[in-house]
C-alpha cells in the first residue's frame, strides 16, 4: 500500500503495465488537464534552446505578479515553491512550533514535517458522526488546553472534503496559536479562502497548490501567502532555484485563462453531485464534499485494501485506500477523485461488479 495517492509508477511496475493505461482515481487532479494556451506555451518553451540555456528566475517574478493580480494581494506576500507540500518544511523552520495541533485524519506529510522539525504532533480527533467537520469552538479550546504554538488546518478537509466557512477559520485566529492553513483544494470553493488576510496578518500562513487545479502535478508548483516579512524569512530556507522556468511560465499562462477556471468549477460541481448519487446507489456512504474528491465508507463485508487490489488488477483503476490515514478505521474507507463523466461511469461499472 502506498501512503499517498497518485503512485501510478509503483502500480505500473507491479502490473507490468504502462502507467498511461491506468485510470487514476487516487490523486485529486483536474481531469481537464492544462488549459490549451498553457499546453501550447509549455510545448513551445520546451523546444526553445535559448530559453533552456537560462537559469530560472529565482524569485518567480512574473508568476508572483500573476498570482497577486489573481488573488488581490501584494506579490511580496507570495512565495513560490516546488509544490505546496515542499513549502511546509521551510515554514516550520521559521515559525516557533514546539507543539502543533492538527485535526486528524489528515495529510500524512504533516506528521512527517513535525518529526523533522522536532515539533510535537498533537492530534485533534475529528468525529465520523460529524462528517469529519472541524468543531471550531472545541478546537479553539484545545489549542489553549494543549498550549499549542501552531495549529495546522486544511480547508477543504482532506480526505473528507468538508469545508469551514471563512468566518469559522477566522475564529481560530483569535487563539494563542499561529495558524497554518492548507488550502490545497480551495480553488473549488474560492469563497472560503483567507489568502487576503494572510497577506497582512502576522499569525496566518496560507498554503496553496497550483498544479492540482490546473491538472499538471508533474510540474510541481505551489505557493504560500503570508505577511511579507514572514515570506522573506521563509525564502532563506528554499533552494536558490526551486522551480523550473518551464513550470513557472506554464502556470503563469494557465492563471490567465479565467474561462477554464469557471468551466472547471461548473463541471466539477455538476459531476460531483451525479457521481455521489451513483456511488450512494451502490450502497456506499458518500461524505458531503466541496472539493474534487469524495470520501466513501464501504458497505459491510468490503475491505478497502482488498478492493484497491481487485480494481487495479481487473480494471486498471487505482483508488485511494484510506488505511494510512490516522484516526480512520482500517478497511472501511476509500477516497476517489471526481473525474470526467466517462471515467466516473467506468468506476461505477467496476464497483457494481464487485
Amino acid at each position: 500500500m502506498t501512503v499517498h495517492g497518485g503512485d501510478v509508477w509503483q502500480v505500473s511496475e507491479e502490473l507490468r503495465r504502462p502507467a498511461a493505461e491506468l485510470l487514476d482515481f487516487s490523486a485529486n487532479i483536474n481531469p481537464r488537464g492544462l488549459p490549451q494556451r498553457a499546453r501550447e506555451r509549455l510545448a513551445r518553451d520546451a523546444t526553445d534552446s535559448r530559453l533552456l540555456s537560462f537559469y530560472p528566475d529565482p524569485s518567480a517574478r512574473r508568476l508572483r505578479a500573476a498570482l497577486g493580480d489573481h488573488l488581490g494581494v501584494d506579490p511580496e506576500a507570495i512565495i513560490v515553491g516546488p509544490g505546496a507540500e515542499a513549502l511546509l518544511a521551510p515554514i516550520f523552520r521559521v515559525v516557533n512550533a514546539p507543539r502543533v495541533l492538527i485535526p486528524v485524519p489528515a495529510f500524512s506529510e504533516y506528521r512527517r514535517v513535525c518529526e523533522q522539525a522536532g515539533s510535537v504532533f498533537v492530534p485533534f480527533a475529528l468525529e465520523q458522526a460529524d462528517l469529519f467537520r472541524l468543531p471550531v469552538d472545541l478546537f479553539h479550546e484545545q489549542i489553549e488546553a494543549e498550549s499549542a504554538d501552531v495549529a495546522l488546518v486544511n480547508n477543504p478537509h482532506n480526505p473528507s472534503g468538508a469545508v469551514l466557512q471563512a468566518d469559522d477559520v477566522r475564529a481560530i485566529l483569535d487563539s494563542r496559536a499561529r495558524l497554518i492553513l492548507d488550502e490545497a483544494f480551495a480553488d473549488y470553493a474560492p469563497e472560503i479562502s483567507l489568502v487576503r488576510e494572510a497577506a497582512v496578518h502576522p499569525s496566518l500562513i496560507v498554503l496553496r497548490s497550483l498544479t492540482k487545479f490546473f491538472g499538471c502535478p508533474a510540474l510541481r508548483v505551489g505557493y504560500a501567502v503570508a505577511h511579507p516579512e514572514m515570506i522573506r524569512r521563509i525564502q532563506r530556507f528554499l533552494p536558490t532555484w526551486p522551480v523550473t522556468q518551464l513550470a513557472l511560465d506554464t502556470l503563469e499562462e494557465a492563471l490567465g485563462d479565467r474561462e477554464y477556471a469557471a468551466e472547471t468549477l461548473h463541471e466539477n460541481t455538476t459531476e460531483r453531485i451525479r457521481f455521489a448519487e451513483m456511488l450512494g446507489g451502490l450502497g456506499l456512504f458518500v461524505f458531503p464534499s466541496a472539493a474534487n474528491y469524495l470520501l466513501l465508507e464501504l458497505p459491510e463485508g468490503w475491505d478497502g485494501a482488498e478492493l484497491r487490489v481487485r480494481l487495479v488488477a481487473k480494471h486498471g483503476i487505482l483508488i485511494r485506500n484510506c488505511d494510512s490515514y490516522e484516526g480512520m478505521e482500517r478497511g472501511r474507507f476509500i477516497r476517489v477523485a471526481v473525474r470526467s463523466a466517462a471515467d466516473n461511469d467506468r468506476l461505477i461499472s467496476a464497483l457494481a461488479g464487485e
